[in-house]
């Protein structure tokens, strides 16, 4: 892993950025390859996006989820020296991405009107949609606050309860969780300038991303109960 993180280092800046994230970028084209197939079909444009977006946003979080489990505390170090370059830019597009897949949904739902037998698809896909798009955010949130504490200072930043000094990723999906469900962090101590910031971003985002959960939740009751 430290050869690896090493070749990376010396390789070109756009190279090193996708070699140390090859989940996001692997499943990011997966998505748009899955969106080119739907688009074959005869389906509305939205809905092609979404199929395509909620295929590599799914993948993206199996793998991410299942290399989290794996992941050693040692292994979370290399990691975030191996990401280090291009870390903001990276945290933000897929996050507007995420807000960006809402407008889509909007979209599909504006749409013409689904027959009897399209109705379940149209209203299911949505659905799908918000739960993938709110996981995706806060995971991504999770990988970045885990990456700044194991930073090549080893500034840490967070102060979990007890005496866990040397928190894994579950730790800080915990955390991000519950800033994305609650908008304000529980019983962890923010001891950085850094993510402090990150937090109050993270916080702004979860707002935004809830109050259009709850404008599609009633469009999408309306669309239940109509017709």
């Amino acid at each position: 892993m430290a050869i690896r993180a090493d070749r990376i280092r010396r390789s070109p800046a756009l190279v090193r950025i996708v070699r140390a994230r090859p989940r996001l970028f692997a499943c990011g084209a997966i998505g748009v390859l899955a969106a080119l197939v739907a688009w074959l079909r005869h389906w509305e444009p939205a809905t092609r996006m979404l199929t395509g977006w909620d295929i590599g946003v799914a993948l993206y979080l199996v793998l991410v989820f299942h290399m989290m489990w794996a992941s050693e505390i040692h292994t979370i170090r290399q990691r975030a020296a191996a990401q280090d370059e291009g870390r903001l830019t990276l945290l933000v597009l897929p996050v507007i991405a995420a807000l960006a897949s809402l407008v889509a949904i909007f979209a599909q739902l504006g749409a013409s009107a689904p027959t009897h037998d399209s109705k379940p698809m149209k209203l299911l896909l949505p659905a799908l949609t918000i739960l993938l798009s709110w996981a995706l955010i806060h995971t991504l949130f999770a990988l970045h606050y885990a990456h700044e504490f194991y930073d090549e200072t080893d500034s840490g930043g967070l102060a979990f309860p007890g005496d866990d000094r040397e928190p894994d990723y579950w730790d800080f999906v915990y955390f991000s969780f519950v800033i994305g469900m609650t908008s304000q962090v529980s019983d962890v101590t923010i001891s950085s300038k850094q993510i402090r910031r990150t937090v109050t971003a993270h916080g702004v985002v979860s707002f935004v991303f809830n109050a259009a959960l709850l404008a599609l939740t009633v469009n999408l009751a309306a669309s239940v109960f109509s017709g």
